[in-house]
């Protein structure tokens, strides 16, 4: 029965889920050997929208991305979101895909095929939003805590203050997402109200998010042997990224039982 069930649903949403793979890793090699010039259609967005939130202007230097030489800051590729968008991607296709627009009736491929497309556009402007306040707070927090007397001292450099503001507003926001789509797709995973086991709905609530961060950040990267040019690098960058997510899935944690009354 079990078998059956799920061949019928795999024979359903196959088409869905080889779209969505071949969507994100055409997009992660297109990244790969893309400059500024051909990310303009995120950059030139994020960096409107970065201006918005900071009131420092920005302009355009080909081949480099968006400059303000006041403060030395440059919006450059690397700072496009494009990998937080493809990681939003597979998240809302691969989570919601099978389930969403099922309660109105519509045909499994037009269904399908609306939310595939909604998947894309959602996770390109989310990504616009949740990049500009991550380069925000990339421009701002290391001054603010240099007057705070907190130098960088031990493994607090600048590149992995760096590395902790993007995981932390990326994961945390891509937290976000999925529990508003789980929300809007009319359908809450099945072990919110699983009995005994007050781990259950964390896991459900957590696990396909992390997954595809986790995938995607370290994993794409470590079956491409980038640890291979720098194996210290690589494990410290890892440990880092791993470390900051595990905290905010505690945090999370710790918010639902809050939330349920269960904290004293």
């Amino acid at each position: 029965m079990v078998l059956q069930r799920t061949k019928s649903f795999m024979k359903e949403n196959w088409i869905f889920y080889l779209t969505g793979a071949a969507l994100v890793l055409g997009l992660k090699y297109f990244y790969s050997q893309a400059d500024a010039d051909q990310l303009k259609w995120i950059l030139t967005p994020t960096s409107r929208w970065v201006s918005i939130l900071s009131g420092i202007s920005f302009e355009y230097m080909p081949h480099t991305g968006f400059v303000n030489h006041d403060i030395r800051f440059i919006i450059a590729s690397s700072c496009s979101g494009v990998q937080f968008m493809l990681i939003a991607i597979a998240t809302l296709i691969f989570s919601f895909v099978h389930r969403a627009g099922r309660a109105d009736g519509t045909g499994h491929m037009v269904k399908g095929i609306r939310w595939t497309a909604l998947s894309i556009v959602s996770a390109y402007l989310f990504t616009i939003l949740v990049n500009g306040f991550r380069i925000v707070l990339s421009i701002y927090l290391p001054d603010t805590l240099e007057k705070l007397g907190l130098s960088y001292e031990g493994w607090l450099t600048p590149n992995n203050l760096h590395t902790l503001i993007g995981t932390v507003t990326y994961f945390s926001s891509l937290l976000v997402l999925y529990r508003l789509a789980d929300f809007f797709t009319g359908k809450k995973t099945h072990t919110d109200s699983a009995p005994g086991n007050p781990y259950l709905p964390l896991l459900a609530r957590c696990f396909p998010p992390l997954f595809w961060y986790f995938s995607i950040v370290l994993g794409i990267p470590f079956l491409n042997r980038a640890w291979q040019k720098d194996f210290q690098r690589f494990a410290d960058y890892a440990v880092l990224v791993s470390g900051a997510c595990l905290f905010l899935f505690f945090l999370s944690f710790l918010i639902s039982r809050a939330r349920r009354g269960e904290l004293s």
